[in-house]
């Protein structure tokens, strides 16, 4: 009986590029076990040549889908020689390690975004963010792309945050415009957002009309447009330096939008016409728990830093007039309250703030009944230590009128509405202060049975003064009940 031996057939000798080439076709096709085939017959010569291997043929289409598709294609052969063939040198160089592969480290460094944010560290990431960039735009693909975004619209943020407000537009710009060409509609509403919220800041009279962009965007793709639509007719009207808005079961209303009032809570909050700056935020975060440990000094320096950020910002210097007043240095806490009132007039009470300055500056209050006053109003101070403190104050200190407005809170906490009518009473026979005024009348008609008359008459004083913008929102609250 003949007897044939059989050889393994040597694969058809093929260069590099053809090698490469076939593997494509073949990974297009889909045919898993022509692509084994395939790999096994020439793992060696492609691990040899795995440089030419991994290189994108000259003459591809530019295309982000063409480039996309051939990369789809060149990973499964990677794949499929590093998993059926034993051969990974190929996934190897494509995958590398986390600290070559650019689109893992950019991902990293994204996710590490928060954290170095909260340590300030924003220059440094402004400089890694321009480099990733200039690495990303060397890259094809449609990965290559959304990244690119990304990193554009992190450097935006970035810029704007750290204060750089007029360089965050470019990038912002740039991220918006990838994000278009690529039809990724979440992006575009991230980064349009932005920038109406650089243009704000700026005030540059690009607002009105990157606004209206952004509404037409939210009914191209049949999302809700109340909001931007408010904030377009502010924009028009000029919106306010500041003003005070309500919430209630995590829904915000304007104040002209209630109107009645019914069972549970209303929390009133500010809104300004200009966004806070994080880096500005943070600063004044650590400044107030420097002065919370007593460290005022401390703490006015991280106002100040804060002030340099965003010099629109009313908060660093609120918090600043505060601590000049702890420091008895009573004209520049003065010269602070009356910056908050130009930045943003009504802004919590810097119009009382003003006036304790004032008083403390010429002498008509004395240190004593401001830090009395203070420690109660810190609230810091258990219920029965801070209503006998209130009333050995009242006796030493009787015409001054905040401290009758704090024992009035403590009686009227306390279950003693009696006393707290009584207190309010004789607060506003002696109170001379808009702001301080007016949140009598509204604790005294908040404690008064809403039937009475005067309690109308009493929330109309209230909202024809000058006071808090707070004040004045809970005075048109409690004329609504």
């Amino acid at each position: 009986m003949p007897f044939w031996t059989f050889k393994k057939s040597e694969p058809e000798p093929l260069s590099p590029v053809e090698v490469r080439a076939k593997l494509i076709e073949v990974a297009a096709s889909g045919s898993g076990r022509k692509l084994r085939s395939l790999c096994r017959q020439y793992k060696s010569q492609i691990a040899e040549h795995v440089d030419v291997i991994c290189k994108i043929p000259d003459g591809t289409s530019t295309e982000d889908a063409s480039i996309d598709g051939y990369v789809q294609c060149l990973m499964a052969v990677a794949q499929c020689l590093a998993q059926e063939c034993g051969a990974p040198e190929l996934w190897n160089k494509l995958c590398g390690n986390s600290d070559d592969n650019p689109l893992v480290q950019w991902d990293r460094w994204i996710g590490e975004l928060p954290q170095r944010m909260e340590r300030l560290e924003y220059e440094l990431l402004i400089d890694e963010a321009i480099a990733f960039i200039e690495k990303a735009t060397t890259l094809r693909g449609g990965t290559a792309r959304q990244h690119e975004a990304i990193l554009n619209g992190r450097l935006g943020e970035l810029l704007f945050h750290s204060g750089r407000v007029s360089e965050s537009v470019q990038p912002l710009q740039s991220a918006f415009d990838l994000c278009t060409e690529s039809s990724d509609t979440e992006g575009q509403f991230t980064y349009l957002n932005n920038l109406l919220e650089a243009h704000c800041h700026l005030d540059d009279g690009l607002a009105v009309t990157t606004a209206e962009e952004l509404l037409k965007l939210r009914q191209n793709n049949s999302q809700p447009t109340d909001d931007i639509e408010k904030r377009i007719e502010r924009l028009r009207k000029s919106e306010p330096l500041c003003r005070v808005v309500c919430v209630r079961d995590r829904r915000e209303l304007e104040l002209d939008e209630i109107t009645e009032v019914g069972e549970g809570s209303y929390q009133f909050q500010f809104r300004r016409n200009r966004l806070s700056l994080q880096k500005a935020t943070t600063l004044t975060e650590q400044g107030n728990q420097l002065a919370s440990s007593g460290q005022s000094s401390d703490a006015l320096e991280k106002y100040y830093e804060a002030m340099e950020v965003d010099p629109h910002d009313p908060d660093p210097v609120y918090q600043s007039a505060t601590c000049l007043l702890e420091l008895g240095a009573y004209g520049k806490a003065r010269e602070a309250s009356e910056e908050v009132e130009r930045l943003a007039p009504g802004w919590f009470r810097c119009r009382t703030d003003r006036w304790l300055a004032e008083g403390l500056e010429n002498g008509t209050i004395s240190d004593e009944e401001f830090r009395v006053a203070r420690a109660l109003e810190d609230g810091g101070l258990d219920v029965t230590q801070a209503t006998s403190i209130a009333e050995q104050a009242i006796e030493r200190f009787p015409d001054f009128a905040p401290l009758h407005l704090l024992f009035g809170d403590l009686c009227r906490n306390g279950g003693d509405e009696t006393g707290a009518v009584a207190a309010y009473r004789r607060g506003l026979a002696l109170v001379e202060e808009p702001d301080l005024e007016s949140r009598l009348l509204c604790a005294l008609a908040g404690t008064l049975p809403s039937e009475l008359p005067e309690r109308k008459e009493l929330v109309e004083r209230a909202i024809e003064l000058e006071g808090g913008l707070v004040a004045h929102a809970t005075a048109q609250l409690i004329g609504l009940q």
